[in-house]
């Protein structure tokens, strides 16, 4: 058995600096096991996550937008590096140019999206105050006498790259001049930079918002993390050797069913962190003001992605009116840490999101070295005991970041393997515990909820489109016939789709049963098509079955039977696919909206009919 760990060498162990005062970077540790990572802690009683609190800089803002050059520095995109071979913070920091009277001031003036683009450059020795060099390298108004070190550059990231052995491109750019238009450029110093390049692998809805970038060391690859729109903001992660070609890993991270459309989530900055991946996601309030705040999201790979608190800031807006009232977006680039505090630098802004004309400033939040999340007890008075997953001991001891009394134990498992059972006194935090590592890496299957208990409808939902279409659509054309069925078609060859909603909302509750049979009655101009349906999640993604019954001239019953109870895999092994974006089966079945019918011949395509949609619980 371990000893009692004290608040006393818990706090001790935390005021220790790790250095006087340089920033050092903070190195990936697989050894280090962070609270909010859901593989770590497997059983817990009288205890809940809660998010760590950055302290905001009293001298907030640290570097105002005030040149004539600086127009609208809106959403700043802050690009922050601490420089250890130069002992210099280095920042780069988005700039458009909104009014026509500005942009006509530039040399040669430019525009991408109708206004300027400049990219700004300013240092600073202490992290504190920052300056903003003179470079004399782009003319504004007349004038090399500014901090202008690239231009018609729209949406930047900016990272030094130690694994390149070409030092012309040690400093790596990338940005996009519009959805599925991706640019890179070079730099041997970060300053002057070489002529923009395309780059492959992008779809049409990749790009926009803080484009970021890193080599990854774990997987031995460049990282570029994105916006993905499909009718809604989301998180798209791309992968690279040469950073030249690229593959798309799809929608990795994306707001909730229930927050719908009213919160998006804008933009990802990731970076290594302990064992894991931590990204500070910008969520746009775009129907809730249109203000941006700040929440935490990590993943085991840089793959699958977890919000920590969704709905809870990290980063919370200031005050109304204040610097950081409207729009706050952290920083991309490595975690430094100075005298046991993590420096998150951000740009501040009161305005809201909305137009190009607004300007953020350079800010600084502070975090004590790895509390990004913390275990407490859930009720006031009473202790919280945690049990650990199976651990794997290493060279080090065994030591946790806590607040407060926190009792640690260990429970011999076969194989050399351990867990930990950790007693918080009724006052702890548990933060992190370093010292071990994780057996098992994978995440744990998601816990899947109740679903509600309900008797099932005594009669069928049918739609049997004997007076009109019943609001369902065709794409591209849908006719509707006296007789008492509809007809659906499509032009240039593509293949027609017919669509509606039959039932919107929680099949479970309103249906009721243990499941529901989704049958139509169709037949086709053409024998021998391919037919599909999808359930989609309101009207976001969808579930797709190609499992069906060829199509022919005749009418007749196409029926898929679910389940709502199935978990992801079962619903695949019953012919079920989720598209890229899906979300889960459960998800998508408890947040169901629209159906959707296609059909599909080799060669031409033709056309099909429907007399009738039922919904059949049982």
């Amino acid at each position: 058995m371990l000893p009692y760990i004290t608040r006393s060498f818990v706090a001790l162990m935390l005021t220790l600096p790790l250095s006087a005062a340089e920033p050092q970077h903070v190195a990936p540790d697989e050894a280090k096991l962070l609270m909010l990572d859901t593989r770590v802690i497997e059983h817990a009683e009288n205890a809940k996550l809660v998010l760590g609190s950055p302290v905001k800089e009293s001298r907030n803002p640290l570097l105002r937008s005030n040149q004539p050059w600086e127009n609208a520095t809106n959403n700043y995109y802050p690009n922050v590096l601490w420089d250890a071979e130069e002992k210099l913070w280095k920042l780069w920091y988005k700039d458009v140019l909104a009014d026509k009277e500005v942009i006509a001031q530039m040399d040669q003036p430019s525009t991408v999206h109708d206004v300027g683009w400049y990219l700004l450059y300013a240092t600073s020795r202490h992290g504190l105050t920052w300056e903003r060099p003179e470079l004399g390298l782009h003319r504004f108004a007349g004038s090399a006498a500014n901090n202008i070190v690239s231009r018609d550059c729209p949406n930047v990231g900016v990272f030094k790259d130690l694994q390149d052995p070409d030092p012309a491109r040690r400093y790596k750019m990338v940005f996009d001049i519009g959805l599925g238009k991706p640019r890179v450029r070079f730099s041997a110093d970060g300053i002057r930079w070489g002529e923009a390049s395309g780059v492959q692998g992008f779809t049409a809805q990749q790009g926009d918002t803080h484009n970021n970038a890193f080599f990854d060391t774990r997987l031995g690859k460049y990282l570029w993390f994105t916006k993905l729109y499909l009718g809604e903001r989301l998180v798209t992660r791309l992968e690279s050797d040469d950073f030249l070609h690229w593959k798309s890993s799809g929608v990795v991270l994306r707001s909730t069913l229930d927050e719908g459309r009213v919160h998006q989530t804008y933009a990802l900055t990731v970076f290594p962190y302990a064992n894991l991946y931590l990204g500070y996601v910008m969520m746009y309030h775009v129907g809730a003001g249109r203000t941006v705040d700040v929440e935490l999201a990590w993943s085991p790979d840089s793959i699958h992605w977890q919000r920590v608190a969704p709905g809870k800031a990290f980063l919370p807006l200031g005050a109304a009116g204040s610097y950081d009232s409207g729009c706050i977006y952290a920083q991309a680039g490595p975690p430094v840490v100075q005298d046991g505090e993590l420096l998150i630098y951000y740009g501040g802004s009161p305005a809201v999101h909305q137009g190009w004309k607004r300007s953020g400033d350079l800010c600084l939040a502070r975090l004590r070295e790895d509390r990004f999340a913390a275990y407490e007890p859930t009720e006031a008075g009473k202790p919280a005991v945690l049990t650990t997953s199976l651990l794997r001991a290493t060279n080090q001891p065994i030591r946790l970041n806590a607040d407060g009394d926190v009792k640690m134990e260990t429970l011999p498992e076969a194989d050399g393997q351990v867990r930990l059972r950790l007693t918080l006194a009724p006052d702890a935090k548990l933060y992190a515990i370093t010292g071990v590592t994780l057996v098992k890496t994978d995440l744990p299957a998601p816990k899947l909820g109740r679903l509600p208990r309900v008797a099932a409808r005594s009669e069928p939902l049918v739609l049997t489109f004997d007076l009109d279409a019943e609001n369902w659509k065709g794409v591209d054309a849908i006719k509707h016939h006296a007789e008492g069925y509809i007809s659906v078609s499509r032009s240039k060859n593509l293949s027609p789709i017919l669509h509606g909603l039959p039932l919107e909302g929680d099949w479970p509750a309103l249906l009721g049963g243990d499941e529901v049979t989704l049958s139509t009655r169709i037949r086709t101009a053409k024998t021998g098509g391919k037919m599909s349906m999808g359930i989609f999640a309101r009207d976001i993604a969808q579930w797709e079955c190609e499992k069906l019954p060829p199509l022919t001239a005749e009418w007749q019953t196409i029926s898929k039977t679910i389940r709502y109870d199935w978990t992801d895999e079962e619903a695949r092994a019953a012919g079920w696919k989720p598209s890229p974006q899906a979300f889960s089966w459960r998800d998508t079945i408890r947040h169901a909206g629209k159906v959707a019918i296609m059909a599909t011949w080799a060669g031409e395509q033709g056309s099909f009919d429907v007399d009738e949609v039922r919904l059949q619980p049982r």
